[in-house]
């Protein structure tokens, strides 16, 4: 993983084209990012990705740290909106904890979630959350993902649910227990530990 150092910006492209190719390496470097954690986001990879000359991901993006707060910014903004799209899809209809449970955990993590989710996903989640730089991005991205817990829970019949910002922190709580006892099946585990929680919520 590299290091996450002090944010530095990255250039700003002045013609159309170059604002094109920017925008494919953000995003190559998002779904990098969601795909397989921070090792991903080199500047090879990314350009590689993205369909770009190598040279160009090291022009827009000049150090690597740049690189990483862009793709760590594009990865919460792309979970984000598929959180909501997933949680509004939804029909509205009552649910069992189990099945609740489980539409939590694949909300929470959209636009894609398995059984590697804690060392792909939460791990570099919490990495994020402890450097000064990338904090605020993922500070500024919680409040929408929590919303999206909410609308699931309002479409599965637990509008009487109100603490919202427990329920995130106990679904990354039960999948990094999960993960801790070394079961390949950990969103199987999450999911029933969070469905006992719901049962207290009945």
């Amino acid at each position: 993983m590299p290091p996450l150092r002090r944010r530095t910006e990255a250039r700003t492209p002045v013609q159309d084209r170059s604002n094109l190719r920017q925008r494919a390496m953000v995003e190559a470097a998002a779904r990098l990012l969601i795909a397989e954690g921070f090792p991903a986001v080199t500047h090879r990879r990314v350009a590689k990705a993205a369909g770009v000359p190598q040279g160009s991901a090291s022009y827009y993006f000049p150090s690597s740290s740049s690189l990483v707060t862009a793709a760590v910014e594009a990865a919460e903004d792309l979970r984000g909106a598929a959180a909501t799209e997933r949680a509004e899809a939804l029909p509205r209809r009552e649910r069992s904890t189990t099945r609740t449970a489980r539409l939590l955990i694949e909300t929470f993590y959209a636009p894609s979630v398995d059984d590697s989710v804690v060392d792909v996903r939460l791990d570099p989640m919490l990495t994020a959350m402890r450097d000064p730089a990338l904090r605020p991005i993922m500070r500024a991205s919680r409040p929408r993902l929590l919303a999206a817990l909410r609308t699931v829970l309002d479409a599965s019949g637990y509008q009487h649910v109100t603490d919202v910002d427990l329920l995130g922190h106990f679904v990354d709580a039960s999948l990094m227990s999960a993960a801790s006892d070394g079961t390949e099946q950990v969103l199987d585990r999450a999911t029933a530990t969070t469905a006992r929680l719901l049962e207290h919520w009945r």
